[in-house]
């Protein structure tokens, strides 16, 4: 059966898109428009990975996609990492085929739970550092 996740949302997102959104606005008005799009370009990316869905497919494929509506397939996963010292929102590094991705799934031990159904060898690490 596939499963969906949700990216995990941070702490304070809606009030620094808010203030964001608000500065942008301010700065388009008495500055250059184009130094507003700078401002606003990072808080629509940052909003993309908030709404980034990790999908675990019966036939082993990870599909990421996020509200762009651009997608990736990772498949040949071989080993997932938690690493609560990583920069930015990702936590999770998942080594593939291909190379990596990091991910950051709402449900971390549910994310992996699933993976290890359909790769029954997969290299796990670092997750008894998680709390529930």
């Amino acid at each position: 059966m596939e499963q969906v996740f949700k990216t995990k949302r941070t702490n304070g997102w809606w009030q620094c898109v808010w203030f964001a959104l608000i500065l942008a606005i301010l700065l388009c008005c008495w500055v250059q428009v184009s130094f507003a799009f700078a401002l606003i370009t990072p808080v629509l990316l940052w909003y993309n990975q908030d709404k980034t869905t990790y999908t675990v497919k019966d036939n082993g494929v990870l599909k990421i996609k996020s509200f762009l509506g651009k997608g990736i397939c990772v498949d040949g996963i071989t080993k997932i990492v938690y690493n609560p010292r990583a920069l930015g929102m990702q936590k999770i590094k998942i080594e593939h085929a291909q190379g990596f991705v990091m991910v950051n799934p709402e449900k971390p031990l549910e994310f992996v739970e699933a993976l290890r159904k359909v790769y029954p060898a997969l290299i796990v690490a670092g997750f008894e550092q998680i709390n529930n």
